[in-house]
């Protein structure tokens, strides 16, 4: 067993399932660009950032330093360790893109993924791909019924998906944001994507700055097309729905947890002390990006699965705390009560009581 300081080990998050301990999942966002070619009105990098300021790329010295920290995580962090490469988005550097793959491959002995968009997929950049250390790209995919102002056509992304992906170099369907408005048809999304390619895209709300409460009559548009979805497709597909709600639920028995080293260098990593920044890196982990709810709802069934909730639940610019938690806590309610009653007890009334803090 790999041994690691017993003060890190006291700011890691934890969460147990049904009693029985998970693996936990950690996935190093490394943001390798600010630059984008898409323009999708709800983005929570833009909304909190000034596209103009951000116009500019990883330094080579400071992604080696991510690569080593990165590389030192591994070593000393029990757990399962992935990284991807986001932005903006990752694809407007070109060739480069592929040279900071090797270049990650040679100093963690791992392979990064891309997040994208996929509006400048190719063929030309699939072959490329093949040849490079990328394992794999995860393309973020409009809702087909109504896309985001601004963002990549759902149809043509779908079509490169469909012409791209190869078993040498999977390119597979990643996040659909699926707005309030659109939780009436969330049965219609999710079928197309199904009928189109065989599998269904993780399902998000949107969140960060651009969240609106839901109003009544989409939170009962939600419920009714989300028992549907359940009920259609849990034996057919993988289902990853509203993930940052039901984490428990998507990824069964691995705990993820996602933190970002961005372009800013907010940890300060220089070649000297990046060995010594996994303690900030683990507090602010556990402390700032999962921090415990510390519900006090001991009746509630599914208490247990809200140890530590993604930080955004807990308010933001627009949208106070006391509003944002008690959505999340509805959300939490909702979801995992119908999985529940379509999966194990079809009698399993819903859940009533509310956080407690």
């Amino acid at each position: 067993m790999t041994l690691y300081p017993s003060s890190v080990q006291e700011l890691l998050p934890r969460r147990k399932l049904l009693g029985k301990d998970t693996q936990r999942l950690y996935t190093f966002n490394i943001v390798v660009t600010g630059r984008c070619n898409a323009a999708c009105v709800y983005c929570h990098y833009y909304l909190a950032r000034d596209r103009r300021s951000v116009a500019y790329d990883i330094s080579d010295d400071q992604f080696d330093i991510y690569m080593d920290f990165v590389s030192y995580w591994c070593h000393i962090i029990p757990g399962y360790t992935t990284y991807r490469f986001s932005g903006g988005d990752p694809m407007v550097l070109g060739d480069r893109l592929f040279e900071l793959a090797n270049r990650g491959f040679e100093r963690t002995g791992r392979k990064p993924f891309v997040l994208t968009a996929g509006k400048a997929l190719d063929q030309e950049w699939a072959d490329k791909a093949k040849e490079s250390k990328l394992s794999h790209a995860f393309v973020s995919i409009e809702n087909p019924i109504r896309p985001a102002r601004g963002a990549p056509n759902p149809y043509k992304v779908i079509k490169s998906i469909k012409e791209l992906n190869s078993e040498q170099f999977p390119i597979v369907p990643g996040v659909c944001v699926v707005p309030n408005d659109c939780f009436g048809r969330l049965f219609d999304i999710c079928s197309w994507f199904y009928n189109e390619l065989g599998r269904i895209p993780v399902i998000a709300e949107i969140n960060y700055g651009a969240y609106e409460s839901p109003t009544e009559e989409q939170w009962q548009a939600l419920a009714r097309n989300l028992e549907l979805v359940v009920d259609h497709f849990a034996e057919k597909t993988h289902l990853n729905l509203f993930s940052s709600v039901s984490p428990e639920l998507a990824y069964g028995s691995h705990d993820p947890y996602i933190f970002e080293l961005d372009l800013d260098n907010s940890y300060h990593m220089t070649r000297a002390n990046f060995c010594e920044k996994l303690h900030d890196v683990a507090a602010r982990l556990g402390g700032e990006n999962y921090p415990r709810l510390g519900c006090k709802a001991v009746e509630c069934t599914w208490r247990e699965f809200c140890e530590n909730t993604k930080w955004y639940w807990r308010g933001d610019a627009r949208n106070a705390p006391s509003v944002k938690i008690a959505d999340y806590c509805r959300f939490k309610r909702l979801v995992n009560d119908i999985y529940y009653r379509s999966l194990v007890d079809h009698g399993h009334p819903d859940t009533m009581c509310s956080v407690t803090l």
